[in-house]
């Protein structure tokens, strides 16, 4: 099941920046949106616009239960921000991924997701996603 944060499931576009200048959007889930997730789900958090390229993300997530996994990535890779990072303590991780396809300019406008695998987290999870993202470099090698 999708879920979405309301920045996510806002209708307005994703937020531009000027040419070069650092943006910072925040996504949240809270406990009293009672969101209820199980394994798998995916919860839509933040808007990323075209041409942006995401230079760092944080996750702030509290302990959401034994054996639960919690990933931070896009539409074209679950994992491609954050990878892996175990749920059984609260934890403040940031963007844990390098290699190839990284740093990547988005052609279209996306999300940035949480994914929960493997076990089912604690009911009504909370948790804060930020994103910084600079638009209008051309990152081309």
């Amino acid at each position: 099941m999708t879920l979405y944060s309301k920045q996510a499931k806002s209708w307005s576009p994703a937020r531009e920046s000027d040419a070069g200048n650092l943006q910072c959007v925040i996504g949240y889930v809270a406990a009293a949106d009672a969101l209820i997730i199980n394994q798998n789900d995916v919860c839509e958090m933040v808007k990323i616009p075209v041409g942006a390229v995401i230079v760092d993300c944080i996750l702030d997530i509290p302990n959401v239960g034994a054996n639960v996994n919690v990933e931070v990535g896009d539409g074209d890779s679950t994992a491609y921000l954050i990878a892996a990072q175990a749920g059984s303590t609260a934890a403040l991780v940031r963007r844990n991924v390098t290699g190839s396809g990284v740093p990547k300019q988005y052609a279209v406008e996306d999300t940035i997701d949480l994914r929960f695998s493997n076990a089912n987290p604690t009911d009504n999870v909370a948790a804060s996603l930020y994103v910084m993202y600079v638009c209008g470099l051309d990152i081309t090698p």
